[in-house]
């Protein structure tokens, strides 16, 4: 028997392997790193590689359950509103502020000292990301 194909519905799934078309077959240990889509879940499209035993050898998800699709869209709808990607640097300077605001209200005594301490210790801090110690 050669290696074969299937394609169709994942009916269940379970640690050991996937049920499909009515038969139970197992995640083969000896699969490459990274072949088997362990995120199958049922009602999944799949397309499974078995072995000349039956052993899946490859799992790739074809097509997701349309539960799923409308979840996931669901999630990225709600966290992408008002919401937008930040590079590395903007990353990074954010991170600085978010760390510097507790250090600078324990040194304030008004809004303009705390903003002043606020942008010294953020530029600190950023310096200290990017070139290293910025003292020494």
């Amino acid at each position: 028997m050669a290696r074969q194909t299937l394609t169709g519905v994942i009916e269940a799934v379970n640690e050991r392997g996937v049920r499909i078309n009515g038969t139970w077959h197992n995640f083969s240990s000896y699969a490459a790193n990274g072949a088997i889509d362990r995120t199958v879940q049922a009602g999944d499209t799949a397309e499974l590689e078995l072995t000349n035993t039956g052993w899946i050898r490859k799992l790739s998800i074809l097509q997701r359950a349309p539960a799923q699709q409308a979840e996931q869209a669901a999630q990225q709808g709600n966290s992408a509103a008002g919401a937008r990607q930040l590079d590395a640097a903007q990353y990074m300077r954010l991170r600085a502020v978010e760390i510097a605001a507790t250090v600078a209200t324990q040194f304030s005594e008004d809004i303009d000292a705390y903003l002043h301490n606020l942008s010294a210790i953020a530029n600190f801090v950023y310096a200290y990301i990017q070139e290293g110690d910025p003292l020494g």
